[in-house]
């Protein structure tokens, strides 16, 4: 009777058993490695577009405010002015603050009466950085019938609150929960211009340029650092009798009725 079975029966030794497991481990670990690192990787891009995203929402809004600043809407009788005219507008100055984290200005609006600053029509406004516990955050104000003036070193936004409650005129703008802003900045790179037609000098011109930079970072990850910039021409120019090129200050003080 033959034997249907081989007489010796091969298998793995403890040997390359130990071993398989090894170089299993190894792989399986690079694996889990990768697959860690891409979630790592997705997650700080995602956070870093969020950021991002937030600063240049934060921006545009900033930009789109001061091409309106100085907007009257009696602006006719403002041209073809003749020599020696006293004509001019109030909403066309501009204040900045010697840090450039503070702007106050002002544009007609609806249903205010045209060509006058109505503070009670929320005609006055302004845009600043503070900080508060540590963290930075954009305000924004403009005046009502119970505020009918703004100053950058009124009180800022209650943020022991969520949302924050106002404070008088200033309201937060970013949430101090997620970004704080770490530098906000606007220079006017404007210029005061006397242009001359035939021989007799036109009204003196305020032309206002201003550079509009944001810098923040999250506030759960100090690490995702972010900045963004932008140029705004301001569509209305100001025109003062009597202004030279060495002495704007009619053009950069506070707005008022």
């Amino acid at each position: 009777m033959s034997n249907r079975f081989p007489a010796r029966v091969h298998g793995f030794s403890l040997i390359e058993l130990m071993v398989s497991l090894v170089a299993g481990m190894i792989v399986a670990g690079a694996v889990i490695a990768f697959t860690v690192s891409t979630v790592q990787s997705s997650a700080e891009y995602v956070s870093a577009t969020r950021l991002t995203q937030d600063l240049r929402s934060t921006i545009d809004y900033v930009g789109r405010e001061l091409r309106r600043a100085g907007y009257d809407q009696d602006y006719m009788s403002q041209l073809a002015q003749v020599v020696g005219s006293t004509e001019q507008s109030n909403f066309s100055p501009i204040f900045l603050s010697g840090d450039g984290a503070c702007i106050v200005y002002a544009y007609d609006r609806l249903p205010g009466t045209p060509g006058d600053v109505d503070p009670e029509n929320g005609e006055i406004r302004a845009v600043r950085r503070i900080v508060d516990d540590g963290v930075g955050v954009i305000e924004v104000a403009s005046t009502d019938a119970a505020t009918t003036a703004i100053a950058c070193d009124d009180a800022t936004a209650d943020y022991t609150t969520y949302p924050p409650t106002c404070s008088g005129a200033w309201c937060a703008l970013t949430d101090n929960r997620i970004l704080d802003v770490t530098a906000f900045g606007i220079t006017d790179t404007g210029s005061a211009v006397i242009e001359a037609a035939g021989g007799v000098a036109a009204l003196p011109m305020r032309i206002r340029e201003l550079k509009v930079e944001v810098r923040g970072r999250l506030v759960a990850d100090a690490d995702v650092v972010r900045g963004v910039e932008s140029r705004v021409r301001v569509r209305a120019d100001c025109l003062r009798i009597g202004m030279t090129s060495a002495d704007v200050s009619a053009c950069t003080s506070v707005p008022t009725p």
